[in-house]
């Protein structure tokens, strides 16, 4: 048993807030509430296999709980991946290579689960900017083998790591190797226990979908694609929405389609101007003209 029980107990509540999860959610499969409410406020010492169960749903390296320096690390490490996300979302890798760079130099790389967060992310600067799809594709291999997790179960970001190792398969045209991969990722979300990103699986059928139209498969394309805009409803987000619009104006489009077509990529137009993404919004518009041009003269 653990015992600097008040700190530790302390620590648990403020990441569970963080996170805005229950004390239900936080013990599902762990342990029962009432042991967690006790570790909470300090009046039992938490067993140490139920501390480490307990800082992998965190997300947290376990020494998070003893080490009195880690939490001004970790709010540290926290920074760099929001700032990471936020220029991934850009679609700035330029920035992020300089950002990756200085971070692969501080002590805190050390740290297994921030070195995996920057491999990850080194290996999308290589793919995006060096375009070295091998490098990229070793990387990610290199991060995966940093997790504790065994084929049975897939946490939150062992499956976007996944994701993006399927995206490079695709960049490969090994499409049926990555169709596999994206099918069992499918599967992995529904077995999490909690989604933190409620987004992940709307960017799974996106990429699902967009590696059917590149063989032809018509028929599977929308069926993800739509699946993909049913997520994006259901967690009211517009993340991706554009996108599976436009991928499903192309399904239509070359099944001939032309009305379903239209309707589709006037969606997927208005969904771009409305989150001011110029370049697609311009390409939506490009596909809508010109399909509209060819039905007028049919």
């Amino acid at each position: 048993m653990i015992d600097n029980r008040e700190d530790i107990g302390a620590k648990i509540y403020d990441l569970r807030r963080y996170f805005h999860m229950t004390q239900k959610e936080l013990c599902d499969g762990i342990c029962t509430q009432a042991y967690i409410s006790k570790i909470e406020n300090g009046s039992l010492a938490i067993a140490a296999d139920i501390l480490f169960k307990i800082s992998e749903r965190l997300g947290v390296d376990v020494n998070y709980f003893y080490d009195t320096t880690f939490p001004e690390r970790m709010d540290y490490s926290l920074e760099v991946e929001i700032q990471a996300r936020e220029l991934v979302i850009q679609d700035n890798y330029t920035a992020l290579k300089r950002l990756i760079e200085k971070e692969e130099q501080t002590p805190l790389y050390e740290n297994r689960r921030f070195k995996q967060f920057i491999l990850w992310h080194k290996a999308l600067c290589k793919r995006y900017v060096d375009k070295d799809l091998d490098t990229s594709l070793d990387l990610l291999n290199e991060a995966l083998l940093l997790f504790n997790t065994n084929h049975k179960v897939k946490c939150e970001r062992e499956i976007e790591i996944l994701m993006n190792k399927a995206n490079i398969l695709v960049d490969f045209k090994q499409y049926r190797q990555a169709i596999n991969l994206y099918e069992d990722l499918l599967f992995s979300v529904k077995k999490l226990p909690i989604i933190r990103n409620h987004n992940i699986e709307i960017m799974i059928r996106y990429n699902l979908s967009r590696c059917y139209l590149m063989i032809s498969n018509y028929e599977k394309t929308i069926v993800h694609a739509k699946k993909g805009l049913t997520s994006c409803r259901n967690n009211r987000s517009l993340y991706g929405m554009g996108h599976l619009y436009f991928i499903v104006g192309r399904a239509y489009e070359e099944i001939d389609q032309t009305v379903q077509a239209l309707e589709f990529f006037q969606k997927a137009k208005q969904v771009f101007d409305l989150t001011e993404e110029d370049q697609y919004y311009q390409k939506a518009l490009f596909n809508l003209n010109e399909l509209q041009n060819l039905h007028k003269q049919v």
